[in-house]
């Protein structure tokens, strides 16, 4: 196979859907190894996540021939302003994301994280990038509800430092997504311009990573001295499980979306920290099952949704 036809290969939605369900997955357990490092501060376990994810993610891209020079110079030519933005936005939405969890808990800070859903939409739709149908709208709203739900707005905490923080990551991972559509859009549209040999899934995942180093060492790079060999595991795990990997089948997944239809898969995330919160921080409401729920219902309106379109596209 040549390369301009590898590169013009799509996934299926199937693939997508799965490879986005399985990152939150991964992603929803990064709360757990967060609170085996608790003793450092955000910016640090920030810093170590950048280091972790970035050997790993160097390792893949060794392997799968896309550390190359043409294949960065291509890339940065045709993307550098969305791969700058995201670069640039990843670090700020782990350092609020780990602000988030210390102050809040695994489950509300995720929840939080994903309000960056509806920001996306939001985003898809005044730049009109992407057409959102009203179902996935509706479903979308349906998981912000649960994520209001869960956090018990009407206790008159809904303010409080911790979840301004969490909506802010919410706010910055939305910018963080968008700018990855964008690219894939861009390379959906414009296959004459890509030459080089090289996976992009892997390389936005990389650079991701890298500057969470580059933006975070001059904070952190004390307590490098200080980790013991334990905590440097932890690192390792911190940088695989909840990171590379599931960063990588994101981009799968995002490749695929089409106004939202499969990134609504990703509210799982928050659902898994909440059952890790319940198991490990002993936190128990029924109002986290209520809100669960609508979360899940959103997405099973949606998947149902995109499968009778798609069976409908194809009759």
């Amino acid at each position: 196979m040549s390369f301009s036809e590898s590169e013009s290969k799509q996934y299926s939605p199937t693939i997508s859907k799965i490879s986005m369900l399985i990152a939150a997955i991964l992603m929803g357990n990064v709360g757990l190894v967060v609170s085996l490092l608790a003793n450092y501060p955000p910016y640090t376990i920030t810093l170590l996540r950048g280091i972790g994810g970035t050997l790993f993610l160097t390792l893949f891209m060794i392997k799968y021939r896309s550390f190359s020079r043409d294949f960065f110079k291509e890339s940065f030519k045709l993307h550098w302003k969305p791969l700058l933005v995201l670069g640039v936005m990843n670090p700020i939405v782990i350092g609020l994301y780990f602000f988030a969890i210390i102050i809040s808990g695994y489950a509300i800070a995720a929840f939080l994280l994903y309000t960056g859903g509806i920001f996306v939409l939001i985003f898809l739709i005044i730049g009109k990038v992407e057409t959102v149908s009203k179902t996935n709208i509706l479903s979308f709203i349906l998981a912000i509800i649960g994520v209001a739900i869960i956090m018990e707005f009407w206790t008159g905490q809904a303010l409080s430092y911790g979840v301004l923080i969490g909506i802010l990551s919410g706010f910055t991972y939305a910018i963080f997504m968008f700018c990855t559509k964008k690219i894939y859009i861009f390379r959906s549209n414009n296959t004459s311009k890509i030459k080089t040999e090289g996976d992009i899934d892997i390389l936005i995942a990389w650079l991701s990573t890298f500057f969470i180093i580059i933006l975070s060492l001059p904070f952190g790079i004390l307590d490098l001295f200080k980790l013991t060999i334990t905590e440097w595991l932890y690192v390792l795990i911190l940088g695989l499980i909840p990171t590379a990997l599931p960063f990588i089948l994101f981009n799968i997944g995002i490749k695929n979306d089409k106004g939202g239809n499969i990134l609504i898969l990703s509210y799982i995330e928050p659902l898994v920290a909440t059952i890790n919160g319940i198991f490990f921080q002993q936190i128990f409401s029924i109002y986290t099952i209520i809100g669960g729920a609508l979360i899940l219902i959103a997405n099973i309106i949606v998947l149902i949704y995109s499968n009778k379109k798609s069976n409908s596209n194809n009759s």
